[in-house]
C-alpha cells in the first residue's frame, strides 16, 4: 500500500497465497494462474491439487468420487470440499454504495499489498453482498478488519467468480469506517467441489483441467474458477496416470471417441493423515502462512534513531527557513553484530561479512486502512562490481517467505537507512540473518537536528536530520498547523512548542508530553 495518501483506495489487495482467478465459462485462465506439472512420472501422493485448494481456504469434506469414463470437458474426479473458516454475518453492514445483509455467508480471507519494504496483510471476511450501480445488484463484498478495531468495506476489481473464490479486492472508501459485526457459525457448510476435467486427448498425452465448482454470489447458479492444468504423458502401455491426494487414476484414452476410461487405486494415504495433529494439510498450510502479529510502534524510536527529547538543546531565538530549532546527540535505536557471513547467493558473490555491524529501522506509516509498522535490519553488503569489489552497498532485509529479501532503500546512509521505499530492483536473498543484537550502539552516536524547511501561511514544516561523518541523512518531515500563533510537535514525554510570527518560529521545549510521538505526525522519506 502506498503511504500517507488515499491512493490506497484504488490499490488492489491480492491474496497472499493465490493469484486472481476467473469463472471458467467467462474467460480462460491467464498464464500466471495456470499451474503446470512436469511431464513424466506422477507425483507419489498428489500434492498440487490439495495445495491449490488450500489457497482458497478449502479442505476435504469427504472421499473423492471417481468416474468410470469421461469425454472432453467432462469430470473425471470430483472431490467434495468445505471452507475452513465460514460463517454468517450477525448484523447488517452498509457503506456508501455497498452493503451486506444480516445472515450473509462469509469466509475468511487474507490479502497482501506490496510496497517498498513491507507486505501488508489485510484480514477480511468476504461474502454475499450488494452494490448500487443503477440499482442494487448482487456482488462480493469484504469486511476488512482495520487496526482500529472497526471495519471498512471492499469489492473485487473484477466481478467474476463468487464470494468464496475472491482473491483480489479494492476498498470502496479506505478511510471510511463502520462498526464490525459478529461472525456466527454455520450449521451447513457451503458445498464446493474440486474437479478434474478431461480437457483434450492429443498425440502422446492427456491434458486435464483443474477447477473448483460452487455457488455464485446469488446461490442460483454455479461458477467454476480454474486453478491449473496438468499434462500427463502416455506410458508404453497406452495409458496415462495421475495421482490425486494418494489416489492414482489410470486414464486409458480412446483417441477416436475422444474419451478416457478410468480406473483408480490408492497408492498412498491421504495427505491429511500426515498432518492429523494440525487438523489436516490445509490447516497446516494456514499456520505456516499466518502473518506475524501486528507490530506496534516503539516509544522514542524514529526510523533507526533512539530519539531522546531530553538531549535536545533548543535555540530559542526567532528563526526562518534553514534555521536549526534544536539539536542533540543521539544513538541508533538498535544495532547488532553479524556472527557469520550472510550469503546472498548471487553471481556477484554478494555477502555481509561476519563482524559487520547492522542497524534496525522501524517505519510507521499512517495509511488510510490504518497505521502500520514495519521493522527490518540494514547493513552494508560487499559485492563485485565493474569497478571491483564494493563494500558499502546499503541493503535492508525484510521477511519474504521462509527467508529474507534484500532491498536498496531510496534514502539514507550506510550508517542509517531512513525509509522503507525502494525504486531500484535488487535480487538479493538470504536464508537467515545471523545477527546478534547488542546492548550498546555498535555504529556510534549521531547528531540529530530539527531544521525549519518552510513557513507558509498557517503551516510550518520541520525536517529532522541525522548527521555523522560529515554526512546528512533525512529522517523525517513534520508539517504542523499553526493555530493562535503556535504549532506543537509531540515528542512522547516532551513537546516542542513553536511560536510563529512574521515568517519566523521561536522554539521552546516542555516536559509535558501526553505520550504521542513523532511517527504519529511525521512522514518518513
Amino acid at each position: 500500500m502506498r503511504p500517507v495518501t488515499i491512493a490506497v483506495c484504488s490499490a488492489l489487495f491480492l491474496t497472499s497465497t493465490a493469484a486472481a482467478q476467473s469463472p471458467e465459462l467467462d474467460t480462460s485462465a491467464s498464464p500466471s494462474t495456470t499451474v503446470e506439472e512436469q511431464a513424466g512420472q506422477p507425483q507419489p501422493v498428489g500434492v498440487i491439487d490439495r495445495f491449490a485448494a488450500s489457497m482458497y481456504g478449502l479442505e476435504p469434506a469427504g472421499e473423492p468420487d471417481v468416474m468410470t469414463a469421461a469425454g472432453r470437458n467432462e469430470v473425471i474426479l470430483r472431490a467434495p470440499m468445505r471452507l475452513i473458516k465460514e460463517g454468517v454475518l450477525g448484523g447488517e453492514l452498509a457503506m456508501r454504495q455497498v452493503r451486506m445483509k444480516q445472515g450473509s455467508r462469509v469466509t475468511y480471507r487474507r490479502f497482501t499489498a506490496r510496497t517498498g519494504m513491507e507486505a501488508q496483510n489485510i484480514e477480511a471476511w468476504c461474502g454475499q453482498g450488494e452494490i448500487d450501480q443503477w440499482g442494487w445488484r448482487p456482488t462480493t463484498v469484504c469486511m476488512i478488519l482495520t487496526p482500529d478495531g472497526r471495519a471498512t468495506l471492499a469489492t473485487p476489481p473484477l466481478d467474476l467468480g463468487s464470494w468464496w473464490s475472491v482473491t483480489a479486492i479494492a476498498p470502496t472508501s479506505a478511510s471510511e469506517r463502520v462498526d464490525r459485526v459478529e461472525i456466527l457459525p454455520v450449521e451447513d457448510p457451503t458445498p464446493i467441489d474440486l474437479e478434474l476435467v478431461l480437457d483434450r486427448i492429443r498425440s502422446g498425452e492427456v491434458k486435464l483441467r483443474r477447477r473448483l465448482a460452487g455457488p455464485d454470489v446469488t446461490g442460483e447458479r454455479r461458477v467454476f474458477p480454474r486453478i491449473g492444468d496438468a499434462e500427463r504423458p502416455l506410458q508404453p502401455d497406452g495409458a496415462a496416470t495421475y495421482v490425486y491426494d494418494g489416489l492414482e487414476l489410470r486414464l486409458t484414452p480412446n483417441v477416436e471417441a475422444k474419451t478416457v476410461s478410468i480406473a483408480s487405486a490408492r497408492v498412498a494415504p491421504p495427505l491429511d493423515a500426515s498432518f492429523a495433529e494440525e487438523g489436516g494439510l490445509a490447516r497446516r498450510l494456514e499456520i505456516l502462512t499466518r502473518p506475524p502479529e501486528e507490530l506496534q510502534p516503539t516509544e522514542f524510536v524514529v526510523g533507526g534513531v533512539r530519539f531522546d527529547p531530553s538531549a535536545l538543546v533548543v535555540d530559542g531565538s526567532p528563526l526562518g527557513p534553514r534555521g536549526v530549532l534544536a539539536k542533540g546527540t543521539m544513538s541508533h535505536a538498535r544495532t547488532g553484530r553479524v556472527t557469520q557471513d550472510i550469503e546472498m547467493g548471487t553471481m556477484l558473490n554478494a555477502r555481509i561479512p561476519a563482524g559487520a555491524a547492522a542497524h534496525q529501522v522501524e517505519i510507521f506509516r499512517g495509511l488510510a486502512l490504518g497505521g502500520r509498522t514495519s521493522r527490518f535490519w540494514c547493513a552494508s553488503v560487499s559485492a563485485l562490481t565493474v569497478f571491483g569489489r564494493q563494500n558499502d552497498q546499503l541493503t535492508c532485509f525484510r521477511r519474504a517467505g521462509e527467508g529474507y529479501e534484500g532491498v536498496w532503500p531510496d534514502q539514507g546512509r550506510t550508517w542509517l537507512a531512513t525509509t522503507d521505499q525502494s525504486t531500484t530492483p535488487v535480487f538479493r536473498r538470504a536464508d537467515a540473518l545471523h545477527i546478534e543484537e547488542s546492548e550498546i550502539d555498535l555504529i556510534g552516536p549521531m547528531e540529530v537536528r530539527l531544521e525549519i524547511q518552510r513557513i507558509v501561511r498557517d503551516l510550518i514544516t520541520v525536517r529532522i536530520f541525522a548527521r555523522r561523518d560529515e554526512q546528512d541523512a533525512l529522517v523525517m518531515t513534520v508539517t504542523r498547523l499553526v493555530e493562535n500563533g503556535q504549532a506543537v510537535i509531540p515528542m512522547w514525554s516532551h513537546r516542542l512548542v513553536l511560536t510563529v510570527a512574521d515568517g519566523k518560529a521561536q522554539a521552546s521545549l516542555t516536559a509535558d508530553g501526553d505520550g504521542e510521538g513523532l511517527p504519529s505526525v511525521g512522514t518518513y522519506p
